[in-house]
């Protein structure tokens, strides 16, 4: 009874509660620009950015490079040089993605491995059809299932392919099974480096399953290693994967090579801390 009568006359920190104000506030919007959060919280500009600094630093949000947007972390709290580590290869990697973005009408992503699942650093995604649930399934994509995780699995040293399908072997989930199946890994694995890229098969699938949605991807590889995978999503009621590959292929694999240039011009580290 003392100790609470104690903590009701303790004052709040203003500073901490307009800072938690604005966290809350980009993750009801889960992407907001310093504009609109302005709006919402009516916290003065010069202010805001000095807040938004500090929850970056502290590993709570990200700035997307692509959009100019702040969105949360996948893993709020994390900080440190894995988190500069990835927030640098977003910042060299966004005047590619811009140029991608440009000439593909559909949701652009580029991922890092994070374990043993793709962790998507930045995502740009005009098609309002796909908008509401793809944001939620790629945020962290399955690399048995997903394109992102299929093409780092098909690109990466063999080494490291085996240490990931290891550790994948132990999940129980239906999705990870076939890591436990070396010869359709072994096709996976031909059947991209031919192609130079992987692919997501939707048809799995029901018709209204929100993971109703289609997938490619290619690597982006430094100093002998795949540093992140670039990958192009759609609506399978809407186009074919043939209509995709022709048609916006190239200029996927062109912002790949782009994004790769930048990397070796900056000196940039292959491996993540």
């Amino acid at each position: 009874m003392v100790e609470a009568r104690r903590a009701s006359g303790v004052k709040s920190i203003e500073a901490l509660g307009r800072g938690l104000d604005v966290l809350s506030a980009i993750v009801r919007s889960e992407a907001a620009t310093l504009a609109e959060l302005h709006r919402q919280t009516a916290i003065p500009k010069a202010s805001l950015l000095r807040i938004l600094k500090t929850l970056q630093e502290r590993g709570w949000i990200e700035r997307n490079e692509l959009e100019g947007r702040y969105v949360p972390t996948s893993s709020p709290g994390e900080s440190g040089a894995a988190v500069e580590w990835r927030a640098r290869l977003s910042s060299l990697a966004a005047q590619s993605r811009a140029w991608l973005q440009k000439r593909v009408p559909w949701p652009t992503d580029i991922a890092v491995r994070d374990g043993v699942a793709m962790l998507i650093q930045d995502t740009f995604r005009p098609v309002q059809g796909l908008t509401g649930n793809y944001r939620v399934l790629g945020f962290r994509s399955n690399m048995m299932v997903s394109a992102l995780g299929r093409c780092y699995l098909a690109f990466c040293p063999d080494a490291e392919r085996a240490q990931i399908l290891k550790a994948v072997a132990r999940s129980t989930s239906e999705l990870d099974r076939p890591a436990r199946q070396p010869e359709a890994i072994r096709r996976l694995v031909a059947r991209a480096r031919a192609q130079g890229y992987a692919s997501r098969d939707p048809s799995g699938s029901s018709p209204e399953s929100p993971q109703r949605f289609g997938a490619v991807a290619v690597p982006i590889r430094h100093e002998d290693r795949v540093v992140a995978c670039m990958s192009i999503a759609w609506l399978p009621a809407v186009v074919s994967e043939e209509h995709i590959v022709n048609t916006y292929m190239a200029g996927l694999q062109a912002a790949a090579r782009a994004v790769e240039a930048k990397l070796r011009a900056a000196g940039f580290d292959a491996m993540p801390p």
